[in-house]
């Protein structure tokens, strides 16, 4: 159903209607009752008193229910004073006229119309029923009352009508004085509301352009404090507290002492527990007795306090806590105004907090690729580089050989192509360690066991290696791209710095965990010494590898000691979704 606006005058005269409908059923059950109470003292039959009774029964009803059910305006006032001035001649007419002992309910249309419009429409209204009344006694052919009667009626009827005019004139003053100052109030309170709304609002635009954790805070408050303005109570003392390992530090405040500035609380007691743990506006109404609140010195005169917890989700940043000697000022609506402003600050806080880690990242991608340059090109120089530039020699000597002793030409051509094969070799592995295209077509074990066999065409050491068949049904495609770095990373170490005659490559899976290890029978080095050393050192391999277990939710360990050998050791969780094609691929290896 559609709504419509209603002015405050069709309500108003809706609830007048609605009182007078209610006085009209205690007038019936009156008229009801004097009818039991003294029946022989009526001139009415009684089948036309019940008959009239009914009909005014029914003629309230309608009024009452044309208030509930129709929405389209109608003229009610006059609708109901003509009724009421008809219903009442109507009773006085037919229970003896002029002589009727229910005479004075005239009273009712004329002090309705009193009240209702003025002291002239009471008297008209007297004038109309008088007449009317007269008029009634004359079809009768009954003898008018004498002259001395009927003026005692009529100036009784006409001065109710003057008393109910001014005391209706005074009544409609103050209720216009009252309505006035009401509507005042109310302008204020929407005016109030409105800039709160937009306080509200400009601080959400502020907070979303904010990435320093101090500017979000202090914006915060100044929000916070803008609720009490023009409230008739002064800005109480407020903070925000932070989360850190300690507990909760003042991280912004306002009217906060220094002592209390520097005050730690840790979050684990009262009221702060509380809202921290439920994620709710908490209202502590003894703050000076609350254990963590009691600490400050500005909450032992503090009648109440709220705290509100920063955070989204199950994630906490902090809370905002504002104390107040008069706990009036924490009202419904003023502490849903302050649950936004912590909302808001929350996702300003989440949002700062993920632009710094992604700016954290950033700078490490590009530290990363920065180092992949720098071994790239280290690579390139101490491997195809070198092999190039001995060929380029090798050819200019050839040229000067050709010349003096052409005798040796074809001996030394040989080991020129020797030299050159050697450099294709590099250049093949090389291009290898960029890109294994056969780990995306062939998988881990085949990728594993080609890498194995470029190394040892151009290193002196043996490489084992021991993989499970199943490995490669375990793994989706980007753990099998990170497990063969992990891999060749611990390799091109062993190649460097081990001096190995033997490097053992082995995957195993057992339960729901793949096991991978490579391990040399090198001159082996102290773990301890590098952590300590590793900032200087400036390789980046070490970290590359426990950044990639990292992003597999495994688990990186290196064992090593001087003369003992190295052991790369990485464990990988496996899902039950991987490990239900398990069986099936060692049935086929089998």
């Amino acid at each position: 159903m559609e709504s419509r606006p209603v002015s405050s005058t069709s309500t108003d005269t809706a609830q007048i209607e609605w009182i007078l409908g209610n006085l009209r059923w205690l007038l019936i059950v009156a008229m009801a009752l004097a009818a039991a109470l003294n029946p022989g003292s009526w001139q009415a039959s009684e089948t036309a008193f019940i008959a009239l009774l009914l009909l005014t029964g029914l003629y309230n009803l309608l009024v009452l229910l044309s208030l509930v059910f129709v929405r389209s305006p109608l003229p009610l006032p006059a609708i109901t004073l003509a009724g009421d001035v008809l219903i009442t001649l109507s009773f006085i007419a037919i229970t003896g006229g002029l002589s009727s002992p229910l005479f004075f309910f005239a009273f009712l249309p004329i002090l309705t119309a009193a009240l209702r419009i003025g002291w002239w429409a009471g008297e008209l209204v007297t004038l109309g029923v008088m007449g009317g009344l007269i008029l009634w006694e004359w079809i009768q052919g009954r003898t008018g009352p004498a002259f001395p009667s009927f003026l005692v009626q009529g100036s009784v009827l006409a001065l109710g009508a003057l008393l109910a005019g001014a005391v209706g004139d005074r009544l409609k003053r103050e209720i216009l004085r009252e309505l006035h100052a009401r509507e005042l109030t109310q302008r204020r309170l929407l005016a109030q509301i409105r800039q709160q709304l937009q306080g509200i609002f400009e601080l959400a635009a502020t907070l979303g352009q904010m990435r320093r954790t101090e500017e979000i805070l202090h914006a915060a408050l100044e929000v916070t404090e803008s609720l009490f303005r023009g409230s008739g109570h002064p800005a109480p003392p407020m903070f925000i507290a932070l989360l850190d390992p300690e507990g909760l530090r003042v991280a912004a405040a306002r009217r906060l002492p220094p002592r209390d500035e520097r005050a730690r609380l840790p979050g684990l007691e009262g009221a702060i527990r509380e809202a921290i743990e439920s994620g709710e506006a908490t209202l502590c109404s003894h703050p000076s007795q609350d254990p963590e609140l009691g600490r400050l010195v500005v909450m032992r005169i503090a009648r109440a306090a709220l705290i509100l917890p920063l955070g989204i989700g199950p994630e906490r940043y902090g809370v905002l806590v504002i104390g107040s000697p008069d706990p009036q000022v924490f009202t419904g609506e003023r502490r849903d105004l302050l649950r936004l402003i912590a909302i808001q600050a929350s996702i300003a806080l989440q949002n700062a907090l993920l632009y710094h880690t992604l700016q954290r990242e950033k700078e490490r991608l590009v530290e990363v690729e920065e180092e992949a340059r720098r071994r790239l090109a280290r690579e390139l120089h101490d491997g195809p580089t070198q092999s190039v530039a001995a060929l380029a020699m090798r050819l200019n000597f050839l040229q000067r050989l050709f010349q003096h002793d052409p005798a040796q030409l074809p001996h030394e051509l040989e080991k020129t192509e020797q030299m050159a094969r050697q450099a294709v070799q590099e250049l093949r592995q090389f291009l290898f360690r960029l890109r294994p295209l056969i780990l995306e077509s062939q998988g881990l074990v085949a990728a594993l066991t080609h890498l194995a066999e470029r190394l040892q065409e151009t290193e002196s050491f043996a490489i084992h290696v021991d993989v499970d068949p199943a490995v490669d049904q375990v793994l989706d495609p980007n753990a099998k791209g990170l497990v063969f770095s992990i891999v060749e990373e611990a390799l091109n170490n062993a190649r460097k710095h081990a001096e190995p005659r033997n490097v053992w490559i082995r995957m195993r899976i057992e339960g729901d965990q793949l096991w991978v290890s490579v391990e040399d029978d090198g001159r082996g080095f102290d773990p301890q010494a590098l952590r300590v050393d590793y900032s200087r050192r400036g390789s980046m391999g070490m970290l590359n590898m426990m950044e990639r277990a990292e992003l597999l939710k495994g688990e990186f360990e290196v064992e090593s000691a001087p003369g003992q050998g190295t052991r790369v050791r990485l464990r990988i969780p496996l899902p039950s979704a991987a490990l239900d094609a398990k069986p099936s691929v060692q049935g086929e290896a089998r």
